[in-house]
Order: structure tokens, then sequence, then C-alpha cells
């Protein structure tokens, strides 16, 4: 995630002296698709400016946790995509351990490109669904969701792997620095930047390059494979067994069945608490294409798809590739990827 605005005035003023009385805190990330300033004024109509944050980049986001961490918050909402989220989410984590707080209440305000939480709860990405969204957060008692996450390199996150989603990232970032290279970065917004990344380099290398070899194993408590008819088998599958091994198109895991746009990629991760959704699939660009509804929905079902439910997974590849998590690339390419379900949920606010 890449943050790039400062804070307004009076958020700046805010940050140096203490907080009101407890309440809800926005933490938007400008660079956000949707956080436009016509986004930004509407939410400084509906909630006090000293409570709403536009932050500039990592270090101003740990600091502006630091801040709610000792403020009082009793829920803070992330404006913005699967990044900001991601992001914004372990740094007041983070703050929240130092100082010796609980996590308060979080919610999200679908504002980014990627908003996987955003759809899984059935928050509309627009003024009016950021609005009611915000509202509910106003009540320090009302309804909330346990969302079990991912821990990934010690990080949370609803979502990681690696496969053909991280390579167009990986392009995406790639075809981002030649556009801003020859000057253009003002013109090629983000959604034309990822049709340039696929068309021009994530489709050939797919089409042209050998799969890597993948090999996923069992390090937690007993995994259970997924039938064909979608419910759980009946016999675990214990620790150090080969759950897959092969060549894949992709292999990741999530807490949520939805990607960013609200692809059904991991239909079976909110299917028990206690285990998140892993799938691996040898599926052709032939065979998706011609179940594509279906692949969309989650209710595609073929031998090409394996999946399974889990605690903790090791991923081993053949040769270093790009990995992913909440949406972000993981810096640097690797070889081996461990998956670990979190000690404990995060409180959603959840919307009626």
């Amino acid at each position: 995630m890449q943050l790039q605005t400062s804070l307004p005035a009076s958020s700046s003023a805010h940050l140096d002296g203490g907080f009101g009385p407890a309440g809800v805190a926005v933490v938007l990330n400008r660079r956000a698709r949707a956080v436009t300033h016509r986004m930004i004024r509407r939410l400084s109509q509906i909630h006090p400016s000293q409570h709403l944050f536009l932050s500039e980049d990592f270090e101003h986001s740990r600091k502006i946790a630091a801040q709610l961490a000792s403020g009082g918050y009793h829920t803070v909402l992330f404006g913005g995509g699967d990044g900001t989220f991601v992001c914004c989410l372990n740094d007041l984590r983070d703050a929240c351990l130092r100082q010796g707080r609980l996590l308060p209440r979080v919610g999200v305000l679908p504002l980014g490109t990627g908003n996987a939480i955003g759809y899984y709860q059935g928050i509309h990405p627009s003024l009016r669904g950021v609005t009611a969204q915000l509202e509910r957060a106003q009540q320090p008692h009302g309804p909330t969701h346990a969302l079990p996450l991912l821990r990934v390199n010690g990080r949370l996150s609803p979502f990681a792997g690696t496969g053909l989603d991280s390579q167009i990232l990986e392009d995406y970032t790639a075809t981002t620095k030649a556009i801003d290279a020859m000057g253009l970065g003002r013109v090629i917004g983000s959604p034309l930047r990822y049709v340039l990344a696929v068309a021009l380099r994530s489709v050939p290398r797919f089409v042209l390059r050998k799969l890597p070899e993948v090999e996923v194993i069992n390090v937690g408590g007993p995994a259970y494979a997924i039938g064909p008819d979608g419910k759980p088998e009946p016999t675990p599958l214990p620790r150090g067994t080969v759950l897959y091994r092969g060549r894949c198109t992709l292999a990741g895991a999530a807490t949520v069945p939805c990607y960013g746009f609200g692809v059904r990629i991991f239909p079976f991760a909110d299917l028990v608490p206690d285990k998140f959704h892993l799938r691996c699939t040898d599926a052709s660009a032939g065979e998706t294409l011609a179940h594509l509804p279906a692949v969309l929905r989650g209710d595609y079902r073929s031998p090409s798809l394996h999946d399974f439910l889990c605690d903790a997974v090791e991923l081993r590849v053949s040769e270093s590739v790009p990995m992913q998590s909440g949406g972000d690339l993981i810096p640097g390419r690797s070889d081996r990827l461990r998956i670990d379900l979190a000690d404990s949920p995060v409180r959603l606010v959840q919307p009626r």
C-alpha cells in the first residue's frame, strides 16, 4: 500500500494533542481509487474532522496507529482497498500490543481497487454505502462479526498465496514503473495499467512459460479435503501430509470467500471458524474461460480444483516466484511461504 497525502490541518493538530471522548476514528488512504476530494469533503461533513485522518506513507500510518491506540476509540474504520486494511490493521495491532491495550473494533470503507472484505460484507463501494457503514460504526454496541485472519510473515491478512494473481501484481508494478518513467502517470490510470500489465506481460508469460511445481504440506492440525459436493471429507489429513504436488496456476489460502472484485475464488473460506480455505488449481485458461460464470460465483467444481480446510500450511515452489499477502506483493521473490491461522479473530463492524 502506498499512501500519499498528509493530514489536514485539523488532524495534524489532533496528532500533537489529546483525544476527545471515545468514538470512531476514520483512517483514509489518500491514494486509494475512490478517496476523492468529494469523498473526503462528504466524510468531513458527517464526521468530526479531528477524528478523520489522511495518511501519506507507511511511517505516517504507524504514527497514526500509535495515536489511535491511546485515544480510547471504540471503532476504527479503514478507508481504501485490501492493502489499506492489511497495513492499517497491522499497524494498529502492533501499537495496541506495545501499549498493552485491546484492539478496538475495526471496519472497512471500500474505497480501493480491491475490496475483498467490503464485498464479503455486502458494503456497497459508493458514497451511500460508505455513509451507511459510518453510521453503523457510531453504535458502540452494534453487531460485530468475528473475522478470522491468516498470519503471514508475522502479519495479519485475509488472503495470501502465489500464482497468476501474484504474477499480475508483479507485472502491474513493473508496468507502473515503465509508465511513470515515460511521464504518462497522470494520463494512464490504475484500471488501464492493470489491463496493459495483463495483456502485455502476464498473458504472454502464462501462455509461453511452463508453470512452476508447487508442493503444499500440512504443518498444523488435521486438515480436511473438500469433496465434489462441497462438503469436508470425514478422514482427517494429519500434520506432514502433502496436500498437493504439481504444476499450479494458483496456490492460495483465505478466510474470506471473495477477491477484491467480488470473485469467489475461495468459496469455503468461512465454512468453519477455525480453518481457512486452501485452494490449489492447475486449471488452464481455456477451462477457466469456458466456465467463467460458475468460476466467478464460486460454485464451479472440477478435478483441476484441489480444496482443503487447514490451519497451517507451507508452500514450496520449484523456483523463486512472486507471492502476495492481502493483495500486495511480498517484497522479493521466494520459493517458500508459510500460512497460519491467526491466534484470534478481529471484531469487524457488521452490516445489518
